[in-house]
């Protein structure tokens, strides 16, 4: 039988005590990390790339997307400075100077720190309206892929236009496309100033890209060859470490809204999505947002005029996040742009990954024909399983049976009737889709 010592007894007592002592200490560090900062600007890094994150917000207001209906996303930095002219003039192949934006933040210890965003065109220039719907549809499926690869797998041009509703694009429409795509890969963006490495304790000045090499693929070694849908492109380094690191933000407003837009408005919403993820009144220069956006009227009053414009449009086509929009003075005499936010963009909802595991091509190939039968490319992930798990056959045979139907009578719902017909022949072959 062994006997503690009054040593022993001690030693206990001090770690009881040392125990308690540091569990007091860990519920106060709790406490201290779950407050949010006082700080109003924050900046985050990645293990290798630095970025501008926005502060960490309050919490979320429940947002109006739905899981039917997910909210679109976009890079933090991308929405922040100007990438597309909007202007009618029209800005060939020969304007090669840079798209410019200068400001001035809060720095470290508060004091002024000023930033420089330079975006400089290739070959093709600059883009517009039309090449920012595609950057837009490019992040989208980055998104659903999951984030991860190096490549954006588009299959083909056709099925870009589907994302869009626009099913009978014409012959300038598909070389518009062509076009929008050299010209994204061309962009060269310059920063300086632009971002903060915390592990460094340094500000980045970066020249980076967008994208790389774009491939198509054909059946025919003419240009009259049906494409196939192997289609992709290449995402740069910077980009993807930014996708894996730091994500996509959720705009709180889904792509079919997106799409409904003028492209000022387009933009104007794709900005202030960000800038509502942490304030509930936004306020900032017109002059300085005509420059962010950018608008380029000749005259100030023109840039105004526009952006009040853009900002009723959204009012009246009823923008989930936005609640209200004025113009007011500053003390100084110039004109502010005042935007109240409704509700903040949810950062906590559903981003599908389902794209991210690998469809053989001819399975992706028929998950475009279902969208193309249908009409309907926000249930692509819903589409992706069913033929995951019927196989082409049975997806073929479907596919015959709603065109029979449509040929004998209208159909309201030929999405409804081929979740229908595809339920009855997992039914048959005892397949659960869910």
């Amino acid at each position: 039988m062994s006997v503690k010592t009054e040593k022993d007894s001690r030693s206990t007592a001090e770690i009881l005590a040392s125990l308690l002592t540091k569990i007091q200490a860990r519920e106060s560090n709790r406490e201290v990390t779950e407050r949010p900062p006082a700080r109003q600007e924050q900046r985050s890094s990645r293990a290798d790339l630095p970025v501008t994150e926005p502060p960490i917000c309050e919490k979320h207001e429940l947002g109006s997307e739905s899981e039917e209906s997910p909210s679109g996303r976009y890079d933090f930095d991308l929405a922040e400075f100007p990438l597309f002219h909007y202007s009618k003039r029209r800005h060939g192949r020969k304007d090669l100077a840079p798209l410019s934006y200068t400001d001035t933040i809060s720095g470290r210890d508060g004091k002024p720190v000023c930033r420089k965003w330079l975006v400089h065109p290739g070959t093709f220039g600059f883009g517009g309206c039309s090449t920012q719907e595609l950057l837009y549809d490019l992040l989208q499926l980055y998104v659903e892929q999951g984030g991860q690869g190096s490549q954006i797998q588009f299959g083909t041009l056709r099925s870009l236009f589907l994302r869009r509703s626009a099913r009978n694009p014409s012959r300038r429409d598909y070389e518009r496309l062509r076009r929008d795509l050299d010209i994204l890969r061309g962009y060269d963006i310059h920063c300086t100033n632009a971002f903060w490495d915390r592990k460094r304790r340094a500000y980045i000045d970066m020249k980076w890209r967008l994208f790389g090499s774009v491939f198509f693929f054909r059946d025919q070694p003419d240009q009259d060859g049906e494409e196939l849908p192997f289609g992709f492109v290449e995402v740069s380094p910077v980009l993807r470490q930014i996708a894996r690191t730091r994500g996509f933000f959720a705009l709180g407003f889904e792509s079919r809204y997106f799409y409904s837009l003028k492209p000022l408005e387009q933009r104007l919403a794709i900005y202030l999505a960000k800038k509502f993820i942490s304030q509930k009144v936004h306020q900032r220069f017109v002059d300085d947002l005509a420059r962010a956006l950018p608008i380029e009227a000749s005259r100030s009053r023109d840039n105004h005029a526009l952006l009040k414009k853009a900002a009723h449009g959204l009012l009246t086509k009823k923008l989930p996040i936005l609640d209200s929009f004025h113009m007011d003075r500053a003390r100084d005499g110039r004109a502010l742009a005042v935007f109240r936010r409704k509700v903040a963009p949810r950062q906590d909802s559903f981003v599908p990954l389902y794209a991210a595991e690998e469809l053989a091509p001819g399975l992706a190939g028929l998950v475009d024909r279902i969208i193309e039968a249908t009409g309907n490319p926000a249930d692509r992930h819903w589409w992706t399983q069913c033929v995951k798990r019927l196989g082409s056959g049975a997806v073929d045979r479907a596919l015959g049976q709603l065109k029979e139907a449509r040929q004998l009578g209208q159909v309201r719902n030929p999405g409804g009737l081929l979740t229908k017909i595809f339920k009855d022949i997992a039914e048959a072959q005892g397949i659960v889709l869910h």
